[in-house]
């Protein structure tokens, strides 16, 4: 018979052996200090100081390379809106508020003329009309605010209930009824109180929101900037440490990596100064003139159709001639809007003839309509209206027709300027994008090269 002997105790264990892992969160603050001090240890050797220059090397270059990149982008984006979106808003609102000045100043004058005259002034307002239909449609299709969307919705509801008022005043002026001018002064009145205010508060915001999208434009990029210049000055300084520690004078991953990023450096300062250069020259050029020849114009077409008010109300409007000349004032007196921009842009070769010109037909017509009053009130009320509305060489029609067709000429020219500066900014951006994200992916590649070689040497 055999017998089993008992399993053996578990031995020990062995003094001075291995220690087993301790779990946990001690094990784990345990592992995290050995790993800061064998990174510690390396880093007091060449090798691993190497390899800790690479790494700030790398976060500099890369975060230069994507700031400098998405700057250029949202520049791009920012221009290329100016051009779309807050750009037709910004014209979509400015020809609302000409179009809707001009149909009132056209409606008041087709009401004083007869006969063919009268088709000729009411086609102006028809055609007026439509511009103004166009351009609500435009803004309401490049709004973004809700406020701006109530500012085109209460435009779209006034604007039918004008047309209505005109066209009663019309038929009732064929009709030979006194009452069709009451309906002109009810229309007149809603344009000014309701829809011009409306679309002069809509054309301040499209160029509030223009201002804003160019001030975005001409930002320098001082992020991706710094970053660059401080990776340049860590390729110096790397260079220069190399020298000490090896006696070589150069080291050509780091050589072309400086060259790359002075490269990348100097085309991002280029490029963002070129870019805000043409951006404010837009706005010198462009839509400050194009602002102050809209309201010149605009208050040359109420002014217009207040004096048209006066001759039909037959003195029964008594503010109709303080309104005429509060306008008059803003648009020719002391300071007035031709005066600054006669003052402004007087010198501008292109600019000067047609401001020259538009100040001249304005005295003009100033002048000649005290005349008209003197006429109206004496009684000789056909030979005021023929005055003011006629298409002889004397007459007002002709002093404000001239007046309107030399700030429009100003406009255009503006308006070109805009267009040229604007597309000047955005070809200025083209490609830098792409172009600085490679400079700055070779002087990483170049840089990781050059100090991997020296790496090398001391694993040979």
């Amino acid at each position: 018979m055999t017998v089993q002997s008992p399993p053996a105790p578990p031995q020990a264990q062995v003094q001075g052996g291995p220690a087993a892992p301790v779990p946990g969160p001690a094990g784990a603050a345990e592992s995290g200090r050995q790993r800061f001090s064998r990174l510690s240890s390396s880093l007091r050797h060449t090798p691993g100081q190497l390899r800790g220059i690479l790494a700030v090397l790398v976060v500099l270059t890369l975060g230069a390379g994507v700031t400098a990149a998405t700057s250029i982008l949202g520049k791009s984006a920012v221009i290329e809106d100016t051009t779309s979106q807050s750009g037709r808003l910004s014209v979509a609102a400015l020809e609302l508020y000409q179009a809707l000045s001009q149909a009132d100043a056209s409606a008041a004058s087709s009401y004083l003329t007869a006969g063919a005259a009268s088709e000729e002034v009411h086609d102006s307002y028809r055609e007026a009309l439509r511009d103004a239909t166009v351009a609500l449609t435009t803004a309401a299709r490049e709004v973004e605010t809700h406020a701006d969307a109530q500012l085109v919705a209460e435009l779209n509801a006034h604007l039918p209930v004008y047309t209505g008022l005109v066209e009663s005043a019309r038929t009732f002026n064929r009709l030979g009824e006194p009452v069709g001018a009451t309906y002109q002064r009810q229309a007149s009145t809603l344009m000014r109180s309701e829809m011009l205010p409306d679309a002069n508060t809509l054309q301040h915001n499209a160029i509030d929101q223009l201002n804003e999208a160019r001030d975005e434009a001409s930002a320098f990029p001082w992020v991706a900037t710094a970053l660059a210049a401080a990776a340049l000055g860590v390729l110096v300084w790397a260079q220069l440490w190399l020298t000490r520690r090896t006696n070589r004078v150069f080291n050509l991953g780091l050589v072309g990596a400086t060259v790359a990023m002075i490269g990348m450096t100097g085309w991002l300062v280029l490029v963002a100064l070129a870019s805000a250069s043409h951006t404010e020259r837009s706005h010198e050029e462009g839509s400050d003139p194009l602002e102050l020849l809209a309201e010149a114009h605009i208050t040359a077409q109420q002014a217009r159709a207040e004096e048209s008010l006066l001759l039909i109300a037959r003195g029964e409007d008594e503010k109709a001639d303080e309104r005429y000349t509060d306008q008059m004032a803003l648009l020719v007196g002391e300071g007035g809007l031709l005066a600054q921009l006669s003052e402004a842009y007087g010198d501008d070769p292109d600019l000067s003839g047609p401001l020259a010109a538009a100040e001249e037909s304005a005295g003009a017509w100033s002048a000649g309509h005290d005349e008209v009053i003197k006429l109206a009130k004496a009684g000789s009320y056909a030979e005021a209206v023929e005055l003011a509305v006629g298409d002889s060489d004397e007459s007002l029609a002709t002093s404000f027709d001239a007046l309107d067709e030399q700030l429009t000429e100003a406009t255009a020219i503006s308006a070109e300027r805009f267009v040229d500066a604007t597309g000047d900014a955005e070809r200025s951006l083209s490609g830098a994008a792409a172009g600085l994200a490679a400079l700055s992916l070779l002087a990483l590649v170049s840089a990781a090269i050059g100090i991997q070689m020296r790496v090398a040497e001391y694993h040979a």
